[in-house]
This record gives C-alpha cells, sequence and structure tokens, in this order.
C-alpha cells in the first residue's frame, strides 16, 4: 500500500508538469514545479537509548536527496504549499551495518562488512508553506551477500533489508538554498524495530 502511494504521488507530479502552469501577482504565468537537489549528513541512532553527549562518529553516514514538487496553493507571502515526491541515495558504513544487524536481530556469519553500503528511499507528502515536510514511503539498504541468520531462519544469499520509512522535517529558506532538518524513522518489512535517523544538510532550488 506504501509503495503505491509513493509511485501514485510521484507519477502525478510528472504527468502535471506540463499543465501546472499557476499565475503571480503580476498576471503572468509561474513555474508550478519545483526542483531540489542536494546532500546532507546523518546519524544513525537507532532503537537504542540517545546520548547525546557522547557522539559516535562510526555512526555518521552521508546521502544526496531531491525533491519534484507540484504546487498546491501559496500563502500570502507567496510560500508554496506542495504535494512532492522525496528521494534519497545515502551510503552507511561499515560500522553502521553492524549496528541495523544487531538492532533488528540479525546474526551474520560474514567477517566483515563493506565501508560503503547503499541506502535509498522514495518517499511521497506535503511540503507545508516551503518549510514544514511530512512524507511516508518505502527504502532498502543494501550490502555484500552474505549469511544472515534471524528469528525467521536463515537467509544463505542476503543482499539487502527493506523498510518503511516516515519523515518529519523543517526547511529553513536563505534565497534559493534551504538549511533541511530531517529525522527518518525506519520500520516494518525487514526491520523488527523502529530506527530514528536524523539529518541535515543543504537543498539548492533548479
Amino acid at each position: 500500500m506504501k509503495k503505491a502511494f509513493v509511485i501514485v504521488v510521484v507519477v502525478s507530479c510528472f504527468a502535471c508538469a506540463v499543465r501546472a502552469q499557476p499565475f503571480n501577482h503580476d498576471g503572468h504565468k509561474s513555474n508550478g514545479i519545483v526542483v531540489s537537489v542536494g546532500a546532507s549528513g546523518d546519524y544513525y541512532i537507532g532503537p537504542g537509548n540517545i546520548n547525546l553527549g557522547q557522539l559516535d562518529n562510526n555512526r555518521l553516514n552521508w546521502q544526496l536527496n531531491a525533491m519534484l514538487g507540484l504546487t498546491l496553493a501559496r500563502d500570502k507571502n507567496d510560500r508554496r504549499t506542495m504535494v512532492a515526491g522525496f528521494g534519497s541515495f545515502g551510503v552507511n558504513n561499515a560500522s553502521t551495518i553492524g549496528h541495523v544487524f544487531d538492532d533488528q536481530g540479525y546474526t551474520t556469519l560474514a567477517t566483515s562488512q563493506n565501508s560503503a553500503n547503499n541506502r535509498y528511499q522514495l518517499e511521497g507528502g506535503l511540503l507545508v508553506a516551503e518549510v514544514f515536510r511530512i512524507s511516508t514511503g518505502v527504502g532498502q539498504q543494501l550490502f555484500n551477500k552474505q549469511i544472515l541468520v534471524s528469528g525467521n531462519g536463515v537467509n544463505f544469499k542476503a543482499t539487502s533489508l527493506k523498510y518503511n520509512s516516515t519523515t518529519v522535517g523543517f526547511n529553513f529558506n536563505v534565497s534559493v538554498v534551504a538549511i533541511v532538518l530531517n529525522c527518518t524513522f525506519e520500520y516494518g518489512r525487514d526491520y523488527s524495530k523502529t530506527v530514528i535517523v536524523p539529518s541535515a544538510g543543504l537543498m539548492l532550488r533548479l
């Protein structure tokens, strides 16, 4: 259901791109489509206790982000409320992968992990007044092929874990650049516990 929702949102944005041409205050057509790209650093907290006084550098990772938004309305300050598709491509280090396995109850028979493990997320939702984001979708954590043991049995050729994701966040616009603070909750599917991953970065509107 969540995957179907995300696909509908993204396809709708593209389908309306040609027709969406709202008028500005001067009566001229203005673009109803917003495309933003950027990058951010993220911190894997996991489901355990949060001790912000002792940050672990091995839990720090990075991601590239993109947004495609279709303007629904503008407020009196010309700030847009948009339905949008959000995508991210991240890289998690070996230590973070170890935490993921431990937190979700997986035991690996691999002697070591790759130092760079790709992570993908695709979400659909709203960006309200170009400030508040709420979105939900799906994600996938990739890693080298290995044997994983869990309460559900043994997977002899495991290469990924899939999960649902929900993100809430805030954008602080400075001209064409926005400072972005997000908090993503990863849960369900191959995850037995909810994971918390906050991030901070910059987005550039194209």
